[in-house]
């Protein structure tokens, strides 16, 4: 679970407004490191996030409306005055409570690739961690053992409903037969790495149609056999 005053102070950010189809509202969370993460939230899609080094709203949109210049305005106003609340409502919650240890949930992973395997057609892998706090998480890619940097995206940490986070961490590559690849996710919750491998799965070298053809020529061989049982079953 995540403690208790980090779930107190998500509630107080959700602020929103709804439009007749649509609803924008504003997520912060505040961390005992004083980092304070705002995010725009568009329905369920993140639209934005504060860069507070840029003193800016970052819109995480392709080829972003002209409009959206005064919005951001107004959405690092926003996001600064978060800040500032939870600068002081931590402060307050540290003094009420001195010396108690943060709690600290373990991610769980997952990993699942953009396509169908096949080989040495390009694909992506996908290494999701998901459920953890604090946000803070390290991925190591390796192929056949060995790591690899190239071709290696980290997205952006999420917000989940329930105050823990959720981050992917992707591969582009070309799967060949033999080789496997693995994710290796390292979490201050956990007591050890957590590791998920993907390799490519090898294919029938029968086709559907010779499958098909076999199949049907047994049922009928069993078919004549049983009419010929039979025939010979006959009284005389």
């Amino acid at each position: 679970m995540v403690p208790s005053v980090i779930l107190l102070l998500l509630a107080a950010g959700a602020g929103s407004a709804t439009t007749s189809s649509h609803q924008l509202r504003y997520m912060y969370g505040c961390y005992e490191s004083d980092d304070v993460r705002v995010d725009a939230v568009l329905d369920e899609d993140v639209i934005g996030y504060a860069d507070f080094n840029k003193e800016e709203m970052v819109i995480a949109l392709p080829d972003p409306p002209q409009s959206v210049e005064d919005f951001k305005k107004r959405a690092i106003e926003f996001a600064n005055a978060d800040r500032t609340h939870c600068h002081n409502s931590l402060g307050r919650a540290k003094a009420a409570d001195p010396g108690s240890p943060m709690q600290q949930d373990p991610p769980d992973i997952f990993m699942y690739t953009r396509y169908e395997g096949e080989e040495d057609v390009i694909n992506t892998l996908y290494c999701l961690a998901n459920y953890f706090y604090p946000p803070t998480i390290n991925f190591t890619w390796s192929k056949n053992g060995m790591e690899v940097t190239e071709g290696v995206t980290n997205l952006r940490y999420r917000h989940n409903d329930d105050g823990t986070f959720h981050r992917i961490s992707t591969l582009s590559f070309t799967p060949r037969e033999g080789d496997f690849y693995t994710c290796k996710v390292e979490h201050q919750a956990s007591q050890q790495p957590l590791t998920r491998t993907w390799e490519l799965k090898k294919r029938s070298s029968v086709s559907p149609a010779a499958v098909f053809f076999f199949v049907s020529l047994v049922l009928c061989l069993m078919g004549i056999g049983t009419g010929v049982y039979f025939l010979n079953k006959q009284p005389s």
